[in-house]
């Protein structure tokens, strides 16, 4: 694990851990800012937030930072109603062992990209884009470079 990119980072992901425990989540491992051997630096130790619920600012905010938030939901419905109530929509991910039910749900997740049992790897071959207010335009792939292609149309008569 490295540093979080932003000076403000630490204190942020504190604040989402503090919120979750204050209502009623169990933190598991982590959960706190850390530095490095020598006390430099922003690191925030990797965090399992667990019995997490909906209405806590780390199920809902982005954290940007080495925290994973669970929460018990009752079917497959259950999860896609509580993933899609959510203003950002860059990244979702399906833990699974049914590549069906991997792509019965989807198309119905409001995300720009969905990974199945995985959550690290970018697919240069891939669109990587985001929907609602996270994510503006496409990179990688073919379509990413199209923001940085002009096509011109010659029309020429002698």
């Amino acid at each position: 694990m490295g540093p979080v990119a932003m000076p403000g980072q630490p204190a942020f992901l504190q604040a989402q851990v503090e919120d979750a425990k204050a209502k009623g989540a169990r933190i598991l491992t982590g959960g706190s800012p850390a530095t490095d051997g020598a006390g430099k630096g922003r690191f925030f130790l990797p965090t399992i937030a667990a019995d997490c619920s909906h209405d806590m600012d780390i199920m809902r905010e982005e954290s940007f930072g080495p925290v994973v938030a669970v929460t018990p939901v009752k079917d497959d419905e259950h999860a896609l109603n509580l993933m899609n109530d959510s203003k950002y929509g860059l990244t979702a991910v399906l833990f699974t062992t049914s590549v069906e039910r991997a792509h019965a749900m989807t198309p119905r997740l409001e995300a720009g990209t969905v990974f199945m049992n995985r959550c690290d790897y970018l697919d240069p071959l891939l669109p990587w884009s985001g929907v609602k207010d996270t994510g503006k335009g496409v990179s990688l792939s073919m379509h990413g470079f199209r923001a940085y292609n002009r096509l011109k149309g010659y029309h020429f008569r002698l």
